[in-house]
C-alpha cells in the first residue's frame, strides 16, 4: 500500500511515495511532506493518474502517432474534426499520451480563445482530441483523457452580429489590398452564398459549374449535399483562377494538394485594415441571412440559403424579415384611407 516515507539523506529530508501498479513500481521524492501527501491523494482517488503512470501504451506512444491512428480509421464526415485533431497534434507533438495533463488542454484552448475562436470552435476542438482519447483508451483498455477535465466555453448561439454596409465596402476594399490574392474572392463568396467557411475552404474546381453557376457541396455539416448558387460578380472573380481538375479552389501554397485553412492571420489584418471589430469569419454567414432577410426573404428561404434543416436556427433573422414588411405595407397601404376619401 502506498504512503509517504521520510527519507535522510545528505542533503537533509526528503519524502518518497513508491507503489507498485500495472506490474510496475513507480517512486517520487519530493523536497516537501506537504507535496507528497499531495500527490498520493491524487493517485489514490484517481484511477487515472494512476493509469497513466504506469500504463505502457501511455508512456510509449506519442500523441502525433496516436492522432495519426485515430485519422486513419476515422469515418465521419466532419472534415473540420481532421483539421482540429491536426491542430492538437501539431502542438502536442510527440509528448506521451499519458504525459498530456488537463493544463496542456487548457493551454492550448487558451491560446485558441487568444486568436479570437468562438466558444463554440474552442468547445468542438476540445471535443476533437476527447474522441482521439476515448478511441485510445478503447483500444488499450486505459483511462486517460484529460479532455473532460477541462470545462467547456459557454456557447453564445444568439450572437448575431452583422455589417452594415458601410462595413462590408470596407471589409472588401480592405480585402483587394491584401497578401493573400485569394482572400476577396473568399469574403465575396461568404457575404453571397452564407456558406460555412469550411465548406468554402474545402471546394474544389471540380465542384463548380460555371454553366449552371453553382458549387456542389458533396458532405455539409448536416450530412447532405447542397448546392450554393454564385453570382454573376462571383463567376467572374473565379475565373482567373480556374483550373481543371481536383484542385483546391483556396489551396495553400506550401502543402501539396492542400487546403489553406490557416488564413486567420490575414483575415485579422484585414478587420484592422478596414477597421471593423468584434467581427469573426463566421458572422460573414450571418451577414449573408441579414441581407437577404432585409431584402424580403422568407424565413423558409433563409433556412435553404443557410442550408438549415430546422427553421428553429434561423429565427434570430425574423426581426429583420418583419421589418422589411412593415416597411412593405406601408408603401403599399399607407395612404391607403387619403386615396379612398378621394
Amino acid at each position: 500500500m502506498a504512503k509517504v516515507r521520510t527519507v535522510d539523506g545528505k542533503r537533509g529530508k526528503t519524502y518518497r511515495v513508491q507503489f507498485m501498479r500495472n506490474g510496475q513500481k513507480i517512486d517520487r521524492t519530493f523536497p516537501r511532506k506537504k507535496d507528497a501527501e499531495l500527490f498520493l491523494a491524487r493517485i489514490t482517488s484517481s484511477e487515472d493518474l494512476a493509469d497513466a503512470l504506469t500504463s505502457v501504451a501511455l508512456n510509449s506512444s506519442s500523441f502525433s502517432e496516436v492522432a495519426r491512428q485515430y485519422l486513419d480509421q476515422y469515418t465521419g464526415r466532419d472534415r473540420s474534426a481532421i483539421q482540429r485533431i491536426g491542430w492538437w497534434s501539431e502542438r502536442l507533438g510527440d509528448k506521451p499520451v499519458g504525459k498530456i495533463t488537463r493544463q496542456h488542454v487548457k493551454n492550448g484552448l487558451d491560446s485558441l480563445l487568444k486568436d479570437e475562436k468562438a466558444q463554440a470552435t474552442v468547445n468542438r476542438y476540445q471535443a476533437a482530441l476527447s474522441a482521439v482519447f476515448a478511441w485510445f483508451n478503447d483500444e488499450n483498455d486505459t483511462k486517460h483523457n484529460p479532455a473532460r477535465e477541462v470545462r467547456q466555453q459557454t456557447e453564445d448561439n444568439a450572437r448575431t452580429r452583422f455589417l452594415s454596409e458601410d462595413e462590408i465596402a470596407a471589409l472588401l476594399d480592405a480585402a483587394s489590398r491584401s497578401k493573400w490574392d485569394r482572400l476577396h474572392l473568399l469574403i465575396h463568396m461568404a457575404l453571397t452564398t452564407g456558406a460555412r467557411r469550411s465548406e468554402l475552404i474545402n471546394l474544389r474546381w471540380c465542384d463548380i459549374d460555371f454553366q449552371h453557376k453553382t458549387a456542389l457541396l458533396e458532405r455539409t455539416k448536416n450530412g447532405s449535399q447542397r448546392s450554393l448558387a454564385l453570382t454573376t460578380a462571383v463567376i467572374a472573380e473565379l475565373m482567373p483562377f480556374r483550373e481543371i481538375g481536383e484542385g483546391y479552389l483556396f489551396p495553400h501554397s506550401s502543402r501539396l494538394n492542400a487546403p489553406f485553412r490557416e488564413f486567420d492571420h490575414l483575415w485579422r489584418a484585414c478587420l484592422i485594415d478596414a477597421g471593423i471589430t468584434n467581427f469573426r469569419f463566421h458572422d460573414l454567414r450571418h451577414s449573408s441571412a441579414s441581407i437577404m432577410a432585409k431584402t424580403g426573404a422568407s424565413l423558409l428561404e433563409l433556412a435553404d440559403h443557410l442550408g438549415h434543416k430546422s427553421m428553429a436556427m434561423v429565427q434570430r433573422y425574423s426581426h429583420l424579415s418583419t421589418a422589411h414588411k412593415v416597411q412593405k405595407a406601408e408603401s403599399t397601404f399607407g395612404d391607403l384611407t387619403r386615396r379612398a376619401a378621394r
